[in-house]
């Protein structure tokens, strides 16, 4: 029996380190999306939980003072990037729709649905390309998510960010946790714009093992995880959204540059006019062209006839975000 022990101890213990040897075994690594802190302005990003409102002063006092104030300043990293990949036009179709899929997850009532920032795009891949596990210092009201992981298929990033609210351990209620940043920025109601970059390299600054030699990065505007500090110096975290409820059903408080809504995501049509009517150059003075009905699509209304009636007056609101541009929602950009 002691021999046999002896072999089936000598087998796991080898088991054990061909799993920690093998790259294709290691899991890919998320960091965390830090809080936005009003108290300062939307600059400070907190890396981890405060202790207390001293320690937490003193620390965002040390932080301004090395980096925000001096952001001329920026880092030194060894040289490793192998190959700068942007997505390309599919890429950015998906990763856009893969977030509004999510988005649409959440009963809100307020939701606006995401589009692709090119202007994103460009300051995530240049994060990306600096191999870098850390979150980035060169932005202003611009949240981060950052995936890392042995193999180069990032299609399950997206995945991982949201499934931070599944994390029984965690007790996510929907407002920014240490350990559910990455969900609560994807689920961030008022941001509405995204864009995501990629990076092969031959090892990642911040990750041990070597075996993380891919980066993944997503830039949104406007930031989520925002926290306040109350007057007796404890933290209030903003909730990501408002629960939408029988009395408040989805899309029901969607902003004004947002009025109507595509399967519980609030946006801007083409050609909405703000509910006025507009007279016709061809038609007789009496008769007027009606103005476009933007019902909103409410699923959680009992009629079914209601929904099927506004879902007929849709037709041409298919996943409107493929095509629209940045520009032409006229969006003002807080970077």
């Amino acid at each position: 029996m002691l021999l046999i022990g002896v072999i089936f101890a000598t087998f796991f213990a080898f088991l054990c380190s061909a799993s920690s040897n093998n790259p294709f075994l290691v899991k890919p690594s998320i960091s965390h999306s830090g809080p936005t802190n009003a108290l300062w302005g939307h600059e400070e990003l907190i890396d981890e939980e405060p202790k207390g409102r001293h320690e937490r002063s003193k620390r965002a006092v040390a932080r301004r003072g090395w980096g925000w104030q001096q952001p001329q300043q920026q880092y030194t990293w060894p040289n490793l990037l192998v190959s700068s990949e942007p997505p390309n036009d599919y890429l950015k179709m998906w990763l856009t729709s893969e977030h509004n899929r999510y988005r649409q997850m959440v009963p809100a009532t307020n939701m606006r649905m995401l589009y692709w920032s090119d202007e994103l795009a460009a300051s995530a891949q240049r994060h990306a390309d600096r191999c870098d596990f850390r979150h980035s210092r060169d932005r202003r009201n611009v949240g981060e998510n950052i995936w890392a992981a042995p193999y180069s298929n990032y299609s399950d990033a997206i995945t991982l960010w949201f499934q931070e609210v599944n994390n029984p351990w965690c007790g996510c209620n929907h407002a920014y946790k240490h350990c559910c940043g990455h969900y609560i920025q994807v689920v961030w109601a008022e941001t509405n714009l995204v864009g995501c970059g990629f990076a092969r390299c031959s090892g990642v600054w911040g990750l041990s093992g070597g075996y993380h030699r891919n980066v993944f990065v997503c830039h949104y505007n406007p930031q989520g995880n925002t926290v306040y500090v109350t007057g007796n110096g404890q933290l209030y975290a903003v909730p990501a959204f408002r629960w939408a409820t029988q009395q408040q059903p989805r899309c029901s408080e969607c902003a004004p540059d947002a009025p109507a809504c595509y399967e519980g995501l609030c946006y801007m049509p083409e050609g909405y006019n703000n509910g006025t009517t507009t007279t016709s150059t061809s038609l007789p003075p009496e008769e007027t062209t009606r103005p476009m009905d933007y019902n909103r699509i409410d699923e959680t209304d009992p009629n079914e006839n209601n929904r099927v009636q506004r879902q007929r007056s849709y037709d041409n609101v298919r996943e409107p975000w493929r095509r629209r541009s940045e520009q032409e929602l006229g969006m003002r950009r807080r970077l």
